[in-house]
C-alpha cells in the first residue's frame, strides 16, 4: 500500500513541477493581453463572455499550487520596474 502512495505522490509532484512553466506563460499572457487591447484589467474582465470567464477560472483553480508558485515567480521577476516606497 505504501508503494502506491509513493507513486501517487510522485505523479502529483511531477504534475506540479510541469505546470509551473505553463501557468507562468498563462499569467504572462494574461497580464499583457489587456495592454494590447488598450483597456484596463477591470474593463477587460467585464467584457469577457461567460464561457471565457469560466475558462480562466478553471485554468487558475485546477492547478492552484502551481498557479501560486508561477504567480510568485512572475511578480518577483517583474518587481524591478515597480517603485517601492
Amino acid at each position: 500500500m505504501s508503494s502506491v502512495m509513493w507513486i501517487i505522490a510522485g505523479v502529483l509532484v511531477a504534475v506540479f513541477l510541469i505546470m509551473i512553466p505553463v501557468q507562468y506563460r498563462y499569467i504572462e499572457a494574461l497580464k499583457k493581453d489587456p495592454l494590447r487591447q488598450g483597456v484596463d484589467q477591470e474593463t477587460y474582465y467585464n467584457k469577457m463572455s461567460f464561457q471565457e470567464e469560466q475558462l480562466h477560472y478553471n485554468t487558475q483553480i485546477l492547478f492552484l499550487p502551481s498557479t501560486m508558485v508561477a504567480s510568485w515567480i512572475y511578480n518577483w521577476r517583474h518587481k524591478r520596474g515597480k517603485t517601492t516606497k
